[in-house]
């Protein structure tokens, strides 16, 4: 029994040796698009809490808290190494204009140290004339060694184009 407690351990340790976390790169691709506003967003208990029966949701289901609290600080580690950056970004001038950029960088997403450190805690006349055309696209950009998962949504197709003009290997 103790040789399995101590082969557990030396893997542990090793494990905590040999990977070191490494940096991403995703927060420097999302793109700085004029005359929009970016939106900070919510935390997920932040929208649960909004819901109409989200407090009856979460009293009922006090286990479903630590899970979100979980999930929550995890994602925002993520963001913190640079493995996962997002957006959201809204037209100043016509509200219903918004739309989102999300960029995963393949090499930290996939560095499990940094999953192990990450897991373990540590109105403007002329705009009514736009019209709401959803859109969305996803792509992979191949830079210096790396590949980074980039995708993005708007209500509109001029958000669109705003996103894809600014975002590195984008075609429109």
């Amino acid at each position: 029994m103790h040789t399995r407690y101590g082969l557990l351990v030396s893997v542990l340790l090793l494990l905590s040796v040999a990977c070191t976390p490494t940096a991403g790169g995703a927060t420097a691709l999302l793109p700085d698009v004029p005359n929009t506003t970016v939106i900070d967003g919510q935390s997920i208990s932040d929208f649960i809490a909004k819901l109409a029966d989200g407090a009856a949701l979460t009293s009922a289901n006090p286990e479903l808290i630590l899970l979100i609290e979980k999930a929550e600080g995890t994602l925002a580690c993520l963001q913190q190494t640079g493995a996962v950056a997002a957006r959201t970004y809204t037209d100043k001038t016509f509200p219903l204009s918004a739309g989102f950029v999300a960029v995963i960088d393949k090499n930290a997403i996939t560095n499990l140290a940094n999953w192990q450190q990450c897991l373990t805690g540590r109105a403007n006349p002329s705009a009514q004339a736009v019209t709401l055309q959803p859109c969305a696209t996803t792509y992979t950009l191949k830079k210096d060694n790396n590949e980074f998962f980039i995708a993005y949504a708007a209500t509109t197709a001029e958000m669109c184009q705003a996103f894809c003009s600014r975002l590195e290997g984008c075609q429109q």
